[in-house]
């Protein structure tokens, strides 16, 4: 897999400050690309001969955390700002329905049914 190409210049890297993103994150020698679902609350931007490489300081949008993570830009190939509230869960709906659930299909809408 190659590296990714992906660069931010500053003020791209600082407009997403605020933002709830999806972000693809490959590295060099793993075989697969993962996705995350983040919020940006700060930026570092690279600085020569002290920081080379810039980072995103995220946090989780499920669950919490104590300390912001850091996303560095070079591990970056794919960003996405959510616009939209309920984005996360229309991807969700796009991915296949594992068996166990299909079941329920004949549910009508608006009805719940508890195991």
């Amino acid at each position: 897999m190659s590296k990714p190409a992906f660069g931010f210049d500053p003020a791209t890297a600082i407009g997403y400050i605020g933002q709830t993103v999806f972000v693809e994150l490959v590295w060099e020698g793993d075989p697969e690309p993962i996705w995350r679902l983040k919020h940006i609350v700060g930026v570092v931007l690279p600085v020569q001969g002290v920081n080379e490489v810039g980072y995103f300081l995220t946090l989780p949008v499920i669950g919490s955390a104590d300390f912001p993570d850091e996303i560095y830009f070079d591990s970056i190939n794919t960003i996405r700002a959510v616009r939209d509230r309920h984005a996360p869960a229309k991807v969700l709906d796009r991915l296949p329905v594992p068996q166990l659930f299909q079941g329920h299909a004949e549910l009508k809408e608006g009805e719940r049914r508890h195991a």
